[in-house]
């Protein structure tokens, strides 16, 4: 076989292949046979339909059709292969010729990886922040322990805030009922969001029996979509209040909750934790800026095809997050006054930005002949078939369907970052202070749990 490869614009190239006349005939010869079984003609049994009568029949062109289907296929895999091209899309292709006892002649275009021109990727200077774990940040995830196992008892105080509330309601938007505005013994916790936010907030100071008339500002994206962005009327009546009852912070406080003995060995193991989760998210905010400088000194032309598939995969995704919230993409559009078309275009900066990221990871990986070792490829396949049923026969379909590809892709693109980061050059740096409960405190409650916190 004969490959000839021009290069035309952008990322795009063309094929000129040239089978040989020897495969070509018996391609000829292949498609005749099929076609005889396939075709009935009067007087002939299926399979055994003379050549010459099949021809007049079908025409010469219906049997050269189906030997392309042979032929070119298989022929544009190998030239593909030879040349070292990564095709991205689809090709054209355009037969030149085909002819009994002569070579198939055809031309194949095709857009392909774009060549990623990198910049200084060894040396980026990236800050590293200190990591101190302080004491009211360890009060913080005791707080926090302290209230997911705290117990209400029944009062006949007033609602406050923090108080569990029983209720039964019924709502109505512009007079008329709506999908879940009528619930008996709803649990509502006073001044929390809740389903309907605003609605416990209005049952401040409410005793039980007491019936209330709660004016709620439905969001906008609320999932019912004739009562989306209006006001709601509930009638709202206390059944029970509770008041929350706190636990002591001591050994026995540590002993009901985890499998420490005392308080101070608890403290320890949520300091550890807190220590743990703070090292993973600096080491996260490095490689992210290893990862930016990297791409911003690289150059390359990111092929309008991939956008356009990453964004419509985003949008995709976007719908499935839609479908936990209890919305339709279509129901999304409706509110929002959008369409599908224009979501998805709202995602193509995204979309840009990832596959830029993925091509200058892959120019990098291949720059510096990273792989992936066979046991972390097969341990990430064992994670992903776990509890799945039969799964050394979905990981044998993963390796032909391209699953196994993706994912060796995805690993060796991290290999690539922990390069980047671990050629940078590193500054420490002092970390702003993070607040006693913000957002590490029930990250590092819950992997606190992971060493013997019950939740």
């Amino acid at each position: 076989m004969d490959v000839r490869l021009e290069q035309l614009e952008k990322n795009k190239v063309r094929l000129e292949v040239e089978v040989e006349k020897d495969k070509v005939n018996a391609a000829i010869a292949a498609a005749a046979r099929s076609l005889s079984r396939r075709v009935k003609v009067p007087g002939f049994r299926p399979g055994r339909v003379p050549r010459p009568i099949l021809e007049a029949r079908l025409g010469k062109e219906t049997i050269y059709d189906e030997a392309l289907e042979l032929l070119v296929p298989e022929a544009y895999s190998q030239a593909v292969e030879e040349q070292g091209l990564d095709p991205i899309d689809k090709p054209e292709v355009e037969v030149v010729k085909i002819e009994e006892d002569q070579p198939l002649v055809f031309k194949a275009t095709v857009a392909v990886k774009p060549e990623v021109k990198l910049g200084g990727y060894k040396g980026l200077p990236v800050k590293k922040k200190k990591v101190e774990v302080t004491e009211e940040q360890v009060e913080a995830v005791l707080k926090d322990l302290q209230e997911r196992h705290a117990t209400f008892v029944a009062s006949e105080e007033p609602a406050a805030p923090g108080d569990l509330v029983m209720v039964d309601f019924s709502a109505t938007v512009d007079g008329k009922p709506f999908e879940g505005s009528h619930a008996e013994n709803m649990p509502l916790v006073v001044g929390t969001p809740g389903y309907f936010p605003g609605l416990s907030q209005g049952l401040e100071g409410a005793r039980k029996g007491e019936t209330r008339e709660v004016k709620v500002a439905l969001p906008s994206d609320f999932r019912v979509a004739e009562a989306a962005g209006k006001e709601a009327a509930f009638s709202v009546t206390v059944k029970e209040v509770h008041k929350k009852k706190m636990a002591a912070l001591d050994d026995e406080f540590a002993k009901d909750v985890s499998e420490f003995n005392t308080l101070a060995e608890l403290k320890d193991s949520i300091r550890q934790r807190l220590t743990e989760v703070a090292e993973r998210r600096v080491r996260e905010d490095m490689e992210n800026q290893a990862v930016r400088a990297a791409v911003a000194a690289a150059e390359v032309e990111v092929p309008d095809v991939l956008v356009a598939r990453r964004a419509h995969t985003l949008l995709h995704n976007f719908a499935h997050e839609l479908q936990h919230r209890g919305l339709t993409l279509e129901k999304y559009c409706e509110i929002k006054a959008t369409t599908p078309e224009k979501v998805e275009e709202d995602f193509r900066p995204a979309a840009l930005e990832q596959v830029k990221t993925e091509l200058v990871l892959d120019a990098v990986a291949k720059a510096e002949n990273l792989t992936v070792k066979a046991e972390k490829l097969e341990e990430a396949l064992d994670a992903m078939a776990a509890g799945q049923k039969e799964p050394e026969k979905l990981k044998a379909r993963w390796a032909g369907d391209g699953t196994r590809a993706a994912l060796e892709r995805s690993l060796r693109r991290e290999e690539a970052v922990t390069f980047l980061v671990d050629q940078a050059q590193v500054t420490e740096v002092e970390a702003p202070q993070e607040a006693p409960g913000g957002p590490a405190a029930p990250e590092a409650a819950a992997e606190a749990g992971a060493a013997g916190v019950g939740d």
